[in-house]
């Protein structure tokens, strides 16, 4: 069932990768040995799969690359950990970000444009919506997903809407079910999904697209950022660097990569700080100097704030 689908992987995924069946359920293990993550998929009517993402990717271009797919496809996609962006029409991007629910075109929309914190957790269902219209029809008589897919071709071939208690309340139990009961809750689940995009016209929506001037403006920021974490940067500095206004550089930073300038920079700081650790070349106090702390006492305290414990604790 649904052979059509999963052969899509062969167009879209460029790295090695393998398919596992057992039962109902297919794992894709992109990367040698799954070196980049899986995808736990189900196969839940005729046209719709559902796929669990996990995914860890520094370089996406390692990964995937993007393809033109025959069939008519929808997709519906859920963050539950990182960062997701679209890349629509030439020229703009749109992210989205954790509790965030978006249904698309796919060739609209291309599939994957970057995942930009590096990893990815959520989950994706891929409807072929001439295959599943009957299907579907036939169980929500009223409800048509060709309609559905044309209405998104008309305007800007997708539909984000932001996290709320609503998106909370439809996906939430999705990620937790309970073995025995997964293949017929997920249905239930899919019918959901698909009436609550029915009425998401009524549903306030935010998106900001970025265009790729601005993209790769804030992965010029980004990389200032980390290439010397010693150094103290303001957010006038870069302003001026870069010749756009602060607010215009602080509201694209954080629409990439979901926090404001230096509380991002702040938790890679202290990330990096958890892998020098790990590495064991460097003493605590190296490692304080190295990602930017004037102290070692004071490097203790962030870091504990934001990991839980001490980095000699961490260390053991």
């Amino acid at each position: 069932m649904n052979e059509n689908l999963y052969g899509m992987f062969d167009k879209v995924v460029q790295s090695e990768f393998s398919i596992i069946e057992d039962g109902s359920k297919k794992t894709i293990e992109l990367g040698k040995d799954g070196e980049y993550g899986k995808m736990e998929t189900y196969s839940l009517f005729d046209g719709i799969i559902i796929a669990f993402m996990d995914i860890n990717i520094d370089n996406i271009d390692n990964v995937f690359f993007e393809d033109k797919i025959s069939s008519r496809l929808l997709q519906i996609n859920h963050c539950a950990k990182g960062r997701y962006s679209y890349a629509i029409g030439d020229d703009r991007i749109v992210y989205f970000g954790k509790g965030d629910l978006c249904v698309s075109i796919y060739d609209l929309t291309k599939t994957i444009s970057d995942f930009p914190l590096g990893y990815y957790r959520g989950l994706e269902i891929f409807i072929d919506v001439d295959a599943a219209n009957e299907p579907i029809k036939n169980l929500i008589p009223d409800f048509d997903l060709i309609e559905l897919y044309e209405g998104l071709e008309k305007s800007k071939g997708y539909r984000l809407l932001r996290a709320n208690e609503k998106i909370d309340h439809v996906i939430g139990e999705l990620y937790c079910v309970d073995d025995r009961i997964k293949e017929p809750y997920f249905k239930l689940k899919c019918l959901e999904l698909l009436l609550f995009f029915s009425i998401a016209s009524e549903t306030k929506t935010e998106s900001l697209p970025l265009s790729k001037k601005q993209v790769d403006l804030i992965e010029n920021v980004k990389n200032d950022l980390i290439n010397d974490l010693e150094s103290k940067i303001t957010i006038d500095e870069l302003s001026d660097r870069y010749g756009v206004s602060k607010t215009t550089l602080k509201n694209c930073f954080k629409e990439v990569y979901g926090k404001p300038i230096f509380k991002w920079r702040k938790e890679y700081r202290l990330d990096y700080a958890c892998r020098l650790i790990e590495e064991g070349e460097l003493n605590i106090s190296e490692i304080s100097k190295k990602v930017g702390y004037s102290s070692p006492s004071k490097f203790s305290q962030a870091f504990k704030e934001h990991i839980g414990c001490t980095p000699s604790e961490y260390k053991k």
